[in-house]
């Protein structure tokens, strides 16, 4: 979807979701709707409906459309508020962050007090109609980016614009496809180009629906980028990335560990000190305090990994056999009279570099010690071993799949057979 219709053209897919929404709830045009050309296409105080489809996607808008309507009995801060007070109350992980917080106003105090409009109202609206864990992520990121932005010494301006940027992170997915955003659909690297967007899309949203600083927006475009620039879209890093954008990267990730992932708090200390400088240092200590605060919990025992010794030393071989497999793979291509460009060694040398960080990882997090069989490292049956050692693996597996994917977004730019060279690449970070 181009960047420029956005805003002046309708979207399907949030069409389509608004039109889904108005079989649930009354949503009515709050002024009149004309097209660019100054024609009336629905007049004030209609009701939306699936009779408006083809009217309102065949033309561009004079207005954007979603800020000409209103859903009855939508999504208000009220709602927000009480969402943020439950998860407050009933995510222990969350609740441990928040004990760490003192002094000034209270997270949610803060979160109680910021404002939308009936645009955002509309989206949010659509998001918890999708599922309770959807808007349940959202109010969670944006509770714990106002905890993290305190620790991180951001001010209390700093903390409403995460308070913001948080809850409305991924509003850019409502103008996705949704065939590429099911949970249980494995994503391959070739479709990545379809999510990676979002990011940019909500940044637009908000600046063309919303009166909020402009450091909202771009705390939500920056909210997948990297502190070492390994994230998405722009692949910037460091202090290229602003404050409150690296506090939402945070949240962001651990928010979906702590709402479907055992044992949430060490597990989220551990996938954020997988890559040294994936993040900024001081928003992971601040995960690592109230890891340590709140000692998550009763010791694992034995059994409760349910993986067997041969299974898990077989995962960790795999895993070492395709970092090294993907390595010889990328130093051999580089060699190839097909991939001369200066383009295309960049991007070998880029990936090269950042698969030398994962073995490294690989290394540091203990992983290698489990390859050597006489050591006798599973038979110990620690608990806490086998946990580390499940969640090293597939962290690892990831940052991989993340080098697959913007390969494969980097590779649709070169010509074909320069793309084609690189794709058996591409096929071996992404496997399992």
């Amino acid at each position: 979807m181009p960047e420029e219709h956005v805003i002046t053209s309708v979207n399907k897919y949030y069409l389509d979701k608004v039109l889904s929404l108005a079989e649930q709830a009354d949503i009515t045009a709050t002024e009149d709707i004309f097209d660019a050309r100054g024609m009336k296409l629905v007049a004030k105080g209609a009701r939306i409906s699936r009779g408006l489809q083809e009217r309102l996607t065949m033309r561009k808008l004079s207005k954007p459309f979603e800020s000409s309507i209103a859903v009855e009995s939508g999504v208000n801060i009220d709602l927000i508020a009480e969402e943020a007070q439950r998860i407050a109350d009933s995510v222990e992980p969350v609740r441990s962050i928040m004990r760490t917080v003192t002094g000034g106003v209270s997270p949610l105090q803060v979160l109680s007090g910021i404002q939308f409009g009936s645009a955002m109202s509309t989206m949010l609206t659509i998001i918890e109609r999708g599922g309770k864990a959807a808007l349940e992520h959202s109010v969670m990121v944006s509770l714990l980016s106002i905890c993290l932005a305190r620790k991180f010494g951001l001010s209390m301006t700093d903390q409403t614009v995460v308070a913001l940027a948080g809850l409305l992170h991924d509003i850019g997915e409502l103008y996705i496809d949704p065939e590429y955003l099911h949970s249980n659909r494995r994503l391959y690297p070739h479709e990545w180009r379809h999510v990676v967007v979002h990011p940019r899309i909500g940044q637009m949203l908000i600046s063309g629906l919303e009166n909020y600083p402009a450091s909202v927006a771009q705390a939500v475009y920056e909210h997948h980028e990297r502190f070492d620039g390994s994230g998405y879209p722009r692949q910037v890093a460091g202090s290229s990335i602003s404050a409150p954008g690296q506090v939402i990267s945070v949240a962001e990730m651990i928010s979906g560990i702590f709402l479907d992932k055992d044992k949430p708090l060490q597990r989220a200390d551990l996938a954020l000190k997988i890559l040294p400088g994936e993040f900024a240092r001081e928003l992971g200590a601040a995960v690592s305090v109230a890891m340590q605060a709140a000692r998550d919990g009763a010791p694992l025992q034995p059994d409760d990994t349910g993986v067997p010794t041969g299974e898990e030393r077989g995962r960790v071989q795999a895993l070492f056999d395709r970092i090294v497999s993907v390595r010889e793979m990328g130093q051999g291509l580089i060699a190839k009279p097909e991939l001369k460009s200066k383009k295309s060694q960049q991007l070998l040398q880029d990936v090269d570099k950042r698969t030398t960080n994962i073995q490294h990882a690989f290394s540091s997090t203990g992983l290698d010690v489990c390859l050597d069989v006489d050591s006798g490292f599973f038979e110990t049956r620690s608990a806490q071993i086998l946990f580390e050692t499940a969640v090293a693996t597939s962290e690892i597996q990831w940052r991989l799949r993340d080098v697959a994917r913007d390969l494969s977004l980097q590779a649709a730019t070169l010509d074909e057979g320069e793309a084609s060279a690189l794709q058996p690449l591409i096929e071996l970070l992404d496997g399992e």
